[in-house]
């Protein structure tokens, strides 16, 4: 009797994904770990899973606070998700890329306000978890094809439909080709799992061919179910079994003598080592296979060490998935691909494609082979290396790591170490300026350690010396004093910054870098600027090039247009540079103005640092110029902002207001009409008869009516008068008093008055 197994049959690439994860987190995490649902449709990898720790959570209830949770292959909807999130939990998502697309697109189709309707089964795990990431708001057709609810949907509304990942592919067809008959607008988007499509493809040609199909996974297996209805249409004799120990209640099958070729397939959740089992079960039973054969089959597996051919079924972020001889399943890890640490898998290989790999670890607990391409591709560069360290050949290659005492690039697979000291013609302080550039080295070194690990050293400098010479030579047999030239930043000290003018040096002063002062290079010019400069000394025999911003000449000639072009008045926009006790030093373009602390508020300041501060911007204008001292006198002060301004800009004559009187003099009394703005109510103003003096009736702090009778912006004065709203005024009594009071010499009223007044009547 024949036995063979189906091609692609056992674990699927997302199944494998999880267990591997699962094993992984319980053989490194000391906390209580649970998956939220069974992790994978299968008990003995649950079993198995729990005597590591992991228990299966049915209810997010069931999950204590903090606990580390894995997420099942199936995945789970974006409400249980947020929920878990709740608990503090530590999430580790172990949901299938596959079916994570799916979530993509359902959550995608739901937001442009479109109907998803998912093909599958409603009460599976998968399905759930999709519907979960449109706000439940899917439309299921489930395996039986019920069209009922979503044909009474408006024909005009657009459909997105998505499947299953495991749904039979004949059957999601025929569910479009009904929803394309009803609807206008129907977008499909195919979900079907490739592995799922290639596992069915293989199981349904492999039963044609049998006599008995047994067909292995979990009883509630979805996939599996869909494994046996296929199967059952090639081969009327099929069965569903869990694992090698049911195969004894069908022995009476595998010893008919009338059964020539038996068939084995088996879900995605199933174990490789369980279809191996089955197959040295049957052999038993049949007596095909002596015991002693059946030890040499198990004890042929893959050692570490091996170097063997796979495909590429599979490419995630952070693994490739290779099947080695139809026989195993391969995993290379995104280290194990490539000596370059930044490269995407994607760019390295495609599905499809055939590589050479090295056996790492071979895992007979979970049946997966853990792979390396890079020392295969390390071996083969290596020998190839050795031949261009031996010739002395110039290679390239970017720049992927920085590390302790240099940088790390990539040769034909091989690491090259570049120490620091080699990592540029000159010195450069900070490594990381290199990272990700292309360079150009040559091989100084290939020897072994002193654990036998072979290094290979590079040097960028040994080449770039070379370049350099040659360029070198060329410069300075065309340079010219004077002359323009176009660098490039190439290093930067505290005195000033060397500029790479193609295969030499030069220096640019920092005291040419910038008009103004500055205390660093680096504030107005960074490593790898191209910058414009002139050679104002060049040196051939001690090598030495001595660069300006700006030639002597064209300085001098833009330092006198823009004296030329300053006005009285002419306002700047420009940054404080200092501060003085007097005032505050303003940068207009390479010019300091100073403005004096008087100019810098209305208010009375102490000193100019209460207002301004270093690097403040500060608008001025020019008050006074002395072009020949080369000092200029800035104003800040705007009128507007004057107390003056703020106090008048709303009053007129006539208006009556009411103000405190501050001062009394002997021939008035000053009253506040707003903060720094006083008003004189003149002791002719003051009352409705003679007085001798203003203290007869107004004392400091009285609050006193007024009207406004004169408002002079050139002197800045206001004139006040009480007596005008005296309940016993009479305007011709008071002319009459006036005219009195100007004949009487020793009483004078002057509707004007100077400092010298006040300070002769204080």
């Amino acid at each position: 009797m024949e036995i063979k197994i189906a091609d692609k049959a056992g674990f699927c690439f997302g199944v494998d994904r999880a267990v591997k994860i699962a094993y992984d987190t319980a053989g490194s995490e000391t906390r209580k770990i649970y998956t939220y649902g069974m992790l994978i449709h299968n008990r003995d990898v649950t079993s198995e899973l729990e005597e590591m720790g992991v228990c299966c959570a049915e209810t997010i209830e069931d999950i204590p606070e903090g606990a580390v949770v894995i997420i099942r292959a199936h995945g789970i909807s974006e409400q249980e998700y947020r929920q878990i999130e709740m608990k503090n939990a530590e999430i580790i998502d172990a949901t299938c890329p596959f079916v994570k697309r799916i979530h993509k697109i359902a959550m995608e189709e739901h937001s442009k306000g479109r109907q998803v309707v998912i093909a599958g089964d409603r009460n599976h795990p998968e399905v759930k978890g999709i519907n979960g990431w449109c706000d439940n708001s899917a439309i299921i057709v489930g395996t039986d094809e019920n069209y009922e609810e979503i044909l009474l949907k408006n024909a005009e509304i657009p459909i997105s439909l998505v499947a299953q990942t495991t749904m039979r592919k004949e059957k999601v067809k025929k569910i479009e080709k009904t929803l394309k008959k009803h609807f206008t607008n129907v977008d499909f988007f195919d979900t079907i799992c490739s592995a799922t499509e290639e596992r069915q493809l293989a199981a349904a040609k492999l039963s044609e061919e049998c006599d008995v199909m047994f067909v292995f996974g979990g009883r509630n297996s979805s996939n599996t179910e869909k494994l046996f209805e296929i199967c059952r249409e090639g081969c009327r004799e099929t069965y569903k079994v869990e694992n090698a120990k049911e195969l004894n209640e069908l022995a009476h099958l595998l010893k008919n003598k009338n059964i020539k070729k038996v068939g084995i397939t088996a879900g995605a959740s199933t174990p490789d080592k369980v279809i191996k089992e089955a197959k040295l079960t049957m052999a038993e039973i049949t007596n095909e296979m002596n015991f002693a054969e059946a030890l040499e089959e198990t004890l042929k597996p893959l050692t570490t060490g091996d170097i063997v051919k796979g495909v590429v079924i599979g490419i995630t972020p952070t693994e490739v998935q290779v099947d080695i001889d139809g026989k195993y399943d391969g995993v290379i890890p995104a280290n194990e691909m490539s000596n370059d640490i930044t490269a995407d898998l994607k760019s390295l290989v495609k599905v499809g494609d055939e590589v050479d790999v090295f056996v790492v670890h071979v895992s007979d607990r979970d049946g997966v082979v853990t792979l390396s391409k890079k020392k295969i591709d390390a071996e083969k560069g290596l020998q190839e290396l050795r031949a261009d360290f031996e010739s002395g050949a110039v290679l390239s290659g970017r720049i992927v790591e920085i590390v302790k005492g240099g940088i790390v690039t990539i040769a034909k697979g091989v690491r090259v170490f570049i120490p620091a000291s080699e990592a540029a013609e000159r010195f450069i302080e900070d490594l990381g300026s290199l990272l990700n550039t292309e360079v150009s080295f040559r091989i100084i070194k290939m020897d072994k350690d002193r654990r036998g690990r072979l290094r290979v050293v590079g040097s960028i400098k040994e080449v770039a010396k070379e370049i350099s010479a040659k360029k070198a030579e060329e410069f300075w047999s065309a340079v010219e004093v004077n002359k323009k030239y176009t660098g490039v930043v190439k290093s930067l000290t505290k005195f000033g910054a060397f500029v790479d003018l193609g295969g030499v040096d030069g220096l640019i002063h920092i005291s040419e870098l910038s008009d103004s002062r500055i205390n660093h290079p680096s504030e107005v010019v960074k490593v790898g600027d191209s910058i414009d400069v002139y050679i104002k000394e060049a040196n051939k025999e001690t090598g030495k090039i001595s660069l300006v911003k700006e030639l002597e000449a064209d300085k001098k000639a833009r330092e006198a247009a823009f004296w030329a072009s300053l006005e009285v008045g002419k306002t700047f926009t420009g940054t404080v540079k200092s501060i003085t006790a007097f005032g505050a030093f303003v940068d207009l373009g390479g010019v300091d103005g100073l403005v004096h602390v008087s100019e810098l508020s209305w208010a009375r300041i102490k000193h100019p640092s209460e207002v301004v501060k270093e690097g403040d911007t500060l608008e001025v204008y020019i008050k006074e110029v002395d072009a020949e001292a080369k000092k200029i006198s800035l104003g800040h002060k705007k009128e507007e902002d004057s107390p003056w301004y703020q106090a008048t800009k709303d009053l007129k004559v006539g208006d009556n207001i009411k103000c405190k009187v501050v001062r009394i003099l002997p021939f008035g009394a000053f009253a506040e009409v707003a903060p720094f703005v006083d008003g004189l109510i003149h002791i002719s103003q003051i009352a409705n008869t003679r007085i001798e003096k203003p203290s007869d009736v107004l004392n400091i702090g009285d609050e006193v009516d007024v009207q406004i009778t004169e408002i002079n912006n050139e002197t800045k004065q206001i004139g006040l008068s009480r007596k005008v709203l005296l309940d016993d005024y009479a305007p011709e009594a008071a002319k009459a008093e006036e005219e009195e009071v100007v004949a009487d010499e020793s009483y004078t009223e002057e509707s004007s008055f100077t400092l010298g007044d006040i300070l002769d009547a204080e």
